[in-house]
């Protein structure tokens, strides 16, 4: 079986490091391509590492679509995957010239208003008419677009994300605290995420000047462009150097380690891959209603959902953990546990595959496939 993975970028995200665990946990017999329709980056490099066939194509419009054709045809791909609107596009239209039927799309976000330009619901529509399965990363995502979308509502799945074991020891506590001057016995909440507004940092920023936080530290992993303003609003608060921001990282699983609390104030997700690595790291997790959020952290025992944009709610939920360190370290282990049970890399990549399996035996018997694949196994 020939996948060919579809993605508009490869450069670093969600989406990109779910595309590079596809390459990564390919069962035998299943060989993956990677085509990053504009540009590569470090989660090309690492699916052409694990060993895909990789390629950028770099070009737009009809161009695209006709040398994407002709790299299905070429590949003699089975199975093409897009993932999200622009990669389930091109690859469904593509797929369709390349007379290949089993096509799936992944959509990792819900939809909101202003996602696209004006022009996108039509074009999705017909992208999702081109499509056999539309996999959604969690029931809200699925939610978000099945009854928008219409049609035969077995066409979209649930096949929650997933990540694989870190591979190798995180650097110790100790080490990394030592590297930021941060004392080992200092309490310490732990962000990662794009600055951008949909990751509603300023909200934990806010939160931080509450009293129940006064002896907490805060890192916030990543970059963007709402940096600056971050960083305007911690200083106009006098949070000095007990928030810090440490742009973008390749060493997540040694903050992990570091940390006490993981926090996610987003007030938009489809299924965080960061908070998946923070339940793997057996850290709580205080994160927002929404999206596939309340589906990862099962609240009160693994971690604890809040409103959105709600400062003292998100302060009093992340205080109460940083000063109970026993009950901090049993929702600890939970989380590690609900991670090994039911989000997983490997549980991820095979239910898919067993998607294209049935995609494939559909084609040959005449029958539609089983669109149940992966619904509900996250209860």
């Amino acid at each position: 079986m020939r996948v060919l993975h579809v993605i508009e970028a490869m450069h670093q995200g969600g989406a990109e490091s779910l595309v590079v665990e596809y390459v990564r946990h390919a069962a035998p017999g299943v060989t993956p391509l990677v085509c990053a329709l504009n540009r590569g980056g470090p989660a090309l490099e690492a699916a052409r590492a694990a060993g895909a066939d990789t390629r950028v194509l770099g070009r737009g419009g009809l161009g695209r679509v006709g040398a994407l054709t002709a790299l299905m045809r070429e590949a003699r791909v089975d199975v093409v995957h897009g993932h999200n609107p622009t990669g389930g596009l091109y690859g469904a239209l593509s797929a369709r010239l390349a007379g290949i039927e089993a096509v799936v799309r992944t959509e990792h976000s819900f939809h909101f208003a202003g996602r696209h330009s004006w022009a996108y619901p039509v074009l999705e529509r017909a992208s999702t008419a081109l499509t056999r399965r539309v996999i959604c990363v969690c029931e809200a995502v699925r939610e978000s677009h099945a009854p928008r979308l219409g049609g035969d509502p077995a066409r979209f799945v649930v096949i929650r994300n997933g990540v694989a074991e870190a591979a190798g020891p995180p650097r110790s506590r100790r080490d990394t605290r030592a590297a930021f001057e941060l004392d080992d016995a200092a309490p310490l909440v732990l962000t990662v995420g794009s600055l951008t507004r949909q990751k509603a940092q300023h909200v934990l920023i806010d939160a931080m000047a509450s009293p129940a936080l006064a002896t907490a530290a805060l890192w916030i992993a990543g970059d963007g462009p709402r940096r600056a303003e971050l960083e305007a609003r911690r200083d106009a608060l006098g949070l000095g150097g007990r928030v810090r921001f440490l742009g973008a990282r390749g060493d997540v699983g040694d903050l992990l380690e570091a940390c006490d609390v993981f926090a996610l104030p987003s007030v938009r997700e489809g299924l965080s891959v960061t908070l998946l690595e923070a339940m793997r790291a057996g850290r709580p997790a205080v994160a927002t209603a929404v999206g596939g959020n309340a589906e990862a952290v099962a609240d009160g025992v693994t971690g604890t959902i809040v409103p959105t944009e709600d400062a003292p709610r998100l302060a009093g939920a992340l205080g109460e953990l940083i000063a109970d360190g026993d009950r901090r370290r049993r929702l600890g282990r939970a989380a590690r546990e609900r991670w090994a049970a039911l989000f997983t890399a490997e549980r991820m990549v095979r239910e898919t595959e067993t998607l294209y399996g049935a995609l494939l035996g559909a084609r040959k018997s005449g029958s539609t496939g089983d669109g149940r694949v992966g619904r509900g196994n996250a209860a």
